[in-house]
């Protein structure tokens, strides 16, 4: 899972092209691209996709780089192939495979809370060693089951996936990494003088100084295998779709009557609640309908059951194999 120098510096040459190619476009726009995501934030695999946000103060819905059917337009005239636009999300993107370098890539325009996320996960895994296998592991297992597309699939994107690892993390007894937000708040609140990070309007900061915290997990001895087994039994028996919400923000579970979500079930999309750590209102699990997220709790339990009965994280991540017209 971990990736090679080698894919490393594809990716750098890859941004890079990206730059020149918008920036070539359309000259004196101010435009800049930051990867954000796995390529920054300690999760990359030899497999992932590159994360970019393009910034630009050049504000033109219909002629713009903000459209992003004027982007795949861009994209594709500089070669670059399987384009595909998610214009509908609450964050619209432009999905597409650059054949020079072998990078499939996600971007964004202006998003720029995206880059705080980015910051934000990067603290948690320095917290603890054991956030980041944590957290591939899972990421993988979504990957193989075909549980991690969000925006075709109905399942969940893989920020979801790692903002429920997160919050795994932070409810074990004693708690492996303490939320973020909260240490930020409780300085707050004792009065000390900080300065806020506001990105578009939204309150973005964290405790960002994670010295001090570097043995937070130190009395919690759960291993790896443990960690995992207990991450499928939580999902598959434990929690508790109908009322709890995941929370990395509070680093524990809330109710979704505490949060006004236990109304507008099937319209809100509210079967399975994960917060969003910088926007507390949405909820990241709402591409996963009831039919949905019946699937995913089957998966969780045949997950702890062939981890249970094979000790094998390969067995366990063997690849979901769509059933034929015939079988169903």
């Amino acid at each position: 899972l971990t990736p090679s120098q080698e894919s490393m510096a594809r990716r750098k040459k890859f941004i890079a092209k990206i730059l020149y190619i918008l920036t070539k476009q359309w000259p004196d726009k101010g435009i800049e691209v930051h990867p954000f995501g796995s390529t920054l934030n300690g999760l990359g695999t030899a497999t992932s996709d590159v994360d970019i946000c393009v910034t630009t103060p050049w504000d033109d819905p219909v002629n713009g780089v903000a459209n992003m059917h004027v982007l795949a337009s861009c994209l594709r005239s500089h070669g670059m192939t399987r384009i595909y636009t998610v214009t509908k999300a609450k964050v619209p993107i432009c999905k597409f495979y650059d054949p020079e370098f072998r990078v499939v890539c996600d971007i964004n325009v202006n998003n720029t809370i995206a880059l705080r996320n980015t910051k934000l996960i990067k603290l948690y895994v320095e917290l603890d060693p054991r956030v980041r296998p944590v957290i591939l592991v899972i990421k993988h297992w979504a990957k193989q089951r075909v549980l991690n597309d969000a925006a075709k699939g109905g399942t969940l994107s893989s920020y979801c996936w790692v903002m429920m690892a997160l919050n795994f993390l932070q409810t074990r007894t004693p708690p492996i990494i303490p939320s973020l937000h909260k240490l930020y708040f409780d300085r707050l609140k004792s009065g000390a003088r900080v300065k806020p990070i506001i990105v578009d309007g939204v309150d973005c900061s964290f405790e960002e100084n994670i010295e001090p915290l570097k043995d937070f997990g130190s009395k919690n001895h759960e291993t790896l295998g443990g960690l995992i087994y207990a991450f499928f039994r939580l999902y598959a028996y434990e929690f508790d779709y109908d009322t709890q919400v995941v929370s990395v923000r509070h680093g524990k579970l809330l109710t979704k009557k505490e949060k006004e979500w236990d109304v507008d079930i099937e319209k809100m999309c509210r079967h399975l609640c994960i917060e969003e750590p910088f926007t507390p209102d949405r909820n990241l699990a709402n591409s996963a309908d009831s039919v949905s997220v019946s699937g995913l709790r089957r998966e969780f339990r045949r997950a702890l059951q062939v981890l249970g009965d094979t000790a094998s994280i390969d067995a366990t991540c063997e690849p979901y194999i769509m059933p034929s017209k015939a079988q169903q």
